[in-house]
């Protein structure tokens, strides 16, 4: 009797249609190697992905995260070295991966190097080997399926671009019937695994004869003209860079169509498509401002002014407004105006709740670099290597000196070719000086994030400095899962003041952001020196440690350093002189209203710091974004 596969069924996994299609479109069409599932924890991911085998017939092959180079790719035979006196190659994973379907587990926690050549030998279908005095090749035709849980880190845009089809689980959160139908289906698989399969057999024999049907429809396949030009309009829609995008979506929308038994592609298979291929890939730099309308004389504007007020005590005054001067309400030339200073007096303790908050994108996006690194600080950011026999050994080196953590393995390879022309004894192996080498560990490091946020009254409009809390509470929330440090500095009136020195503590950083209060000018210049001397005290006594300067602001400095000076062009002289070292810049422009300054842009530009507007931070847009790039 053939043994039944008792691994969960695909079609009994509840919901997550989107990582369903994903898969289905990546087994029927050739020209797809790649699939990322994102979702939670306990979101089934792992489940789904396992399920691949038994639908298709075809060996999973599950890459472990402690997996080395040599493993994974291939290394060196040494039984085989020794005996014959040359390099033997010895296969690594990939080998086993060849016809069969390649399982990887929380990806984002591979070593992004090691993940890129993975992907590279996926993309190829071969694996060329070249290390260590050996060389070979060997093929490696396989579909790659790839698991993650951002909430404990993420990869960085340009390996998330490689993915051809990326999902997200859709966990029914608020659904209790659906909570309740994911407990008695795996209450009924542990209790009965093999009956539970059989159970859905069927539904699992129409999904394998779906695929083999559309495997055999899918040359015929054809896509407009129209078509293709609504499939370019949306990956430019979505800012994604270079042509991978272009070439999933119509894959996969071509896969979509063959699925769903149709020789041609019609729009409902692109959209569809779209969501699994677009999503990952959408760009947050968004595209230059509109220039600035040109300004008016003060007899139109005060005209508008006078159509727009309606009277009411509750109007809210423009976004320029910055708390220093006379309200829109109130003529200047009105002997009852309160004078400048007791308005101001007004607003300089004005308080805002904290606004809605969110799951963050990885704005501080570390493109996977690995740095050396001399700090005890231990976080979930980055790869950095360890200076002590701490961390995950990752490949080994020559070592300089004395070895105090030797790399067995990779001695012995570099023994193994010379062991025919060396008196052995009645040593299997004999190890010679020349031959040592030393374990490299890498453990995921921490950084040290400071916020420098702008309380002055330009915020203070229309509110908007209770969503720049409710950003900034969400980006310390991200930060304490990754056990950064985080601190905060704030400006207004005249000064920069820091009022969290770098800590662990998200309880009281939020304590310290509730209490911030928001009013008087904008003397952002005095903030970037402020924030200049501190963080260049900071980093010179924490070695090694990567640190971010987070600088919420609209960008518009009314306060100069120096009397009669252009605060705005000051600042940016100032930003373009600024090198702080270890230190990277992120601006999130905060400023709100139908026409944008490019201030905040400048100013990052200057910074060589990384741009986003504060909406641009809340992740969950990300399927949003492409469905309203679709209609």
């Amino acid at each position: 009797m053939p043994q039944v596969d008792l691994s969960f069924p695909f079609s009994a996994v509840y919901g997550m249609e989107d990582a369903k299609n994903a898969i289905m479109c990546v087994c029927v069409n050739p020209r797809l190697r790649t699939v990322l599932i994102r979702g939670g924890a306990g979101s089934a991911k792992t489940a789904l992905a396992r399920s691949v085998g038994s639908l298709t017939g075809r060996k999973v092959v599950n890459l472990p995260l402690n997996a080395t180079e040599e493993q994974i790719f291939g290394g060196m035979d040494v039984e085989a070295t020794v005996r014959s006196g040359r390099p033997v190659m010895d296969p690594g994973i990939l080998s086993r991966a060849d016809g069969a379907v390649l399982y990887v587990d929380d990806v984002n926690l591979m070593d992004q190097r090691v993940l890129s050549s993975v992907l590279d030998c996926v993309e190829s279908g071969r694996v060329i080997l070249e290390r260590e005095g050996v060389s070979g090749e060997y093929g490696c035709d396989t579909v790659m399926i790839a698991t993650m849980n951002p909430a404990d880190s993420d990869i960085s845009s340009h390996l998330l671009d490689r993915f051809d089809l990326c999902a997200y689980s859709d966990f029914p959160d608020d659904d209790a019937e659906a909570r309740a139908e994911v407990l008695r289906r795996n209450k009924a698989f542990w209790d009965d695994p093999e009956g539970f399969v059989m159970m859905y057999g069927n539904e699992e024999e129409a999904v394998r004869s779906r695929m083999r049907r559309a495997a055999r429809i899918l040359p015929l396949v054809s896509i407009s003209d129209d078509l293709l030009g609504v499939a370019v309009d949306l990956t430019s829609k979505v800012g994604a860079d270079g042509f991978r995008g272009d070439l999933a979506l119509v894959n996969a929308a071509c896969a979509m169509a063959a699925l769903n038994d149709r020789d041609e592609v019609m729009r409902k298979d692109l959209e569809d498509a779209a969501m699994i291929c677009l999503a990952h890939r959408r760009n947050y730099s968004p595209p230059p401002p509109e220039p600035p309308e040109e300004p008016q004389d003060d007899r139109e504007q005060d005209e508008q002014r006078d159509e727009s007020d309606d009277g009411g005590p509750d109007r809210e005054p423009p976004d320029d407004w910055d708390g220093g001067g006379d309200t829109p309400d109130t003529p200047r030339d009105h002997p009852d105006t309160p004078p400048e200073e007791d308005l101001q007096q007004m607003l300089e303790e004005m308080l805002f709740e904290i606004g809605e908050q969110f799951r963050v994108i990885d704005y501080l996006d570390d493109d996977g670099r690995v740095v050396r690194s001399t700090s005890s600080h231990k976080g979930r950011r980055a790869m950095a290597e360890s200076n002590d026999a701490s961390g995950r050994y990752a490949r080994s080196r020559i070592p300089d000196g004395k070895c105090t953590d030797m790399a067995f393995d990779a001695t012995v390879r570099a023994a193994a070719p010379y062991q025919v022309s060396r008196d052995r004894g009645d040593l299997a192996i004999r190890i010679e000086r020349q031959d040592i080498r030393r374990k490299v560990r890498e453990r995921r490091s921490g950084c040290t994030i400071l916020f420098l946020v702008d309380a002055s009254g330009s915020l203070g409009v229309r509110r908007r400095m209770a969503a720049v809390k409710g950003a900034v509470l969400s980006m310390l929330r991200d930060s304490y899962v990754k056990r950064d440090r985080i601190g905060m500095m704030a400006f207004r009136r005249d000064t920069a003041e820091l009022i969290l020195p770098p800590t662990k503590s998200v309880e009281y950083s939020y304590r310290k952001l509730e209490e911030l209060p928001t009013g008087g000018k904008t003397p952002l210049g005095e903030a970037l020196v402020t924030v200049g001397d501190f963080m260049t005290s900071y980093s010179r006594s924490h070695p090694g440690e990567s640190c971010y300067i987070v600088l919420i602001t609209d960008g518009r400095a009314n306060v100069p350093l120096r009397e009669g000076a252009d605060a705005n062009e000051e600042v940016l002289k100032l930003a373009s002189e600024m090198a702080i070292p270890q230190v990277r810049w992120i601006v999130v422009d905060a400023s709100t209203g139908y026409i944008r300054f490019d201030n905040a842009r400048r100013l990052a530009e200057e910074l060589c710091g990384t741009y986003f507007r504060l909406e641009d931070l809340d992740a969950d847009r990300l399927a949003e974004t492409v469905r309203s790039a679709i209609q």
